[in-house]
């Protein structure tokens, strides 16, 4: 549909009618659309499991270091 005549249709419509569609315009342009990104995980952890560097996990050792800390450590 091209935009006069969408102007032309928009024109017609009802006082509560425009009403809505300039809400339904706003929210649009203020509200982050959730559809936008599809695949983007909406959990951060869901974020790094699905990490390409979740691959290199197994070849890295992320134990916890248990020594006490040194003694020239100072915070």
């Amino acid at each position: 549909m091209a935009i006069p005549e969408l102007e032309q249709q928009l024109l017609q419509l009802s006082l509560n009618d425009k009403l809505y569609i300039i809400q339904l315009l706003a929210q649009s342009l203020i509200v982050p659309n959730n559809n936008t990104h599809p695949d983007q995980p909406s959990k951060l952890s869901d974020f790094f499991r699905q990490s390409p560097l979740t691959e290199l996990s197994e070849e890295l050792d992320f134990s916890r270091d248990r020594s006490l800390p040194r003694d020239d450590f100072t915070l």
